[in-house]
């Protein structure tokens, strides 16, 4: 009988391969890494030190303890030990004011929100996350059980935009049992986290779960193959999309947007539900809308019942044969105290940068109704220019909003977090 072949561990140059992929990269050099302790993250953070180090550059190991199991705080502890040994600096992130049970959306959320601060602060725009061929599997088969489309069985995309940089993904097409050989060879002991076998998540249920799916076809193979065609197919969507954007869509620096409604009503269902997608997420500040939402909203622009609609941080209205997107009045920001001649991103649309000469009492906030006073540009809609960020003190606007450093005000440009489309859009 033939022994089965041990996985080989992944090289120096085929991990690169996968990075160069991904790039370009900003120079120096300088790399985040989202590290739990498994043998995931481990074998990333040991190939990615190897890889910006042949580079002259940095790295940065990042560790989330969320403190929902008694020995979360040891663990992070040990996985920085055992990095320190390859001379790979590490920072332990804690959620400290984590729920008693917390769900695991709950705990990604947290995740999620501790490394994007982290990375600002370190001034890193490339965080990478070790998700790979077994955990792509399972994220397709979990939207398939929810009844997703075309977007959702495509899983997890190998990068993404964020508000400071990019998150991403090199090892998706990479088996775990590789990983684990990467460990072995590095002669790293990765940590095991028992809550991944705990029975109320819903990944752990599939995990157990595998053997009775894959005799019945459901074999991680196949779920790949099914997010790589379904993305095949997204792309074309997108590329669909991005050709009614070029023509239909007109962003405007101040924030917001105008979209040509003949030609909205023209486009096929599916085009014209992701364009209002992108566009409401590029003016809302990154917000994410609900599918059926978005579905109600094409309706009503096919219909002509626009009237006081809201979606995804938005507000919608027409001006003759456009479509107008603005910002909404409610949840916008308030920065007390900005630090003074910085650079700061404000409601996920704005670069702000702060006079030198602000003071610990000041605070940047909507504009809001003072809008409607004398320093409005001529053209600029109140309804945009409400919610754009100005420079407070002592409940009076000191510096309004300016688009440019052609006079006294706050300068800003427009910055939206979730590009318009794959490859964007100017702002004109």
């Amino acid at each position: 009988m033939t022994s089965p072949v041990a996985p080989e561990p992944v090289s120096d140059e085929e991990f690169a391969a996968r990075l160069d992929r991904l790039g370009p990269f900003d120079r120096p050099f300088r790399l985040a890494v989202a590290v739990s302790g498994g043998p995931d993250s481990m074998a990333l953070s040991l190939l990615a030190a190897c890889w910006v180090r042949q580079r002259g550059g940095q790295i940065l190991a990042l560790t989330v303890d969320h403190r929902l199991r008694p020995d979360s705080t040891a663990e992070a502890a040990a996985t920085g030990a055992s990095l320190t040994r390859h001379d790979i600096p590490h920072r332990i992130l804690t959620w400290t004011d984590a729920p008693a049970r917390a769900s695991q959306d709950e705990a990604r959320r947290a995740r999620y929100a501790l490394l994007d601060r982290a990375c600002r602060e370190a001034g890193i725009r490339d965080l990478l996350v070790a998700h790979h061929r077994e955990d792509q599997a399972e994220t397709v088969l979990l939207r398939l059980a929810k009844g997703s489309g075309v977007d959702g069985l495509a899983g997890m995309a190998a990068w993404r935009p964020t508000p400071w940089g990019r998150l991403l993904r090199p090892l998706l097409d990479l088996p775990k049992a590789r990983l684990i050989a990467t460990c072995a060879g590095f002669g790293v002991v990765p940590v095991d986290d028992p809550s991944n076998r705990r029975s109320r998540y819903a990944r752990a249920r599939l995990r157990a779960a595998r053997e009775v799916l894959a005799a019945e076809g459901l074999t991680d193979d196949r779920l790949f193959a099914l997010a790589r065609r379904a993305g095949q197919a997204r792309a074309a969507l997108e590329r669909f999309t991005a050709e009614l954007g070029a023509r239909a869509v007109r962003l405007d620096p101040a924030g917001y947007a105008a979209i040509d409604l003949p030609a909205l009503r023209e486009a096929d269902p599916e085009i014209a539900r992701r364009l209002l997608d992108s566009v409401t997420a590029c003016i809302g500040g990154g917000a994410e809308a609900r599918f059926d939402a978005l579905e109600r909203l094409a309706g009503a622009v096919q219909d002509g019942a626009l009237l006081g609609r809201t979606l995804g941080h938005c507000r919608l209205r027409t001006a003759g044969d456009r479509l107008l997107v603005f910002r909404e009045r409610r949840r916008l920001p308030e920065v007390v105290g900005p630090p003074p001649g910085t650079s700061l991103l404000w409601d996920g649309r704005f670069r702000i940068e702060t006079p030198a000469d602000a003071a610990p009492d000041d605070r940047i906030a909507a504009w809001g109704d003072a809008a409607a006073g004398e320093g409005r540009p001529d053209g600029l809609p109140f309804d945009a220019a409400a919610v754009l960020p100005a420079l407070w003190r002592n409940g009076r606007v000191l510096r309004r909003p300016v688009p440019d450093a052609a006079g006294p005000g706050l300068f800003l440009r427009f910055e939206p977090l979730r590009p318009l489309l794959p490859n964007g859009f100017p702002v004109v």
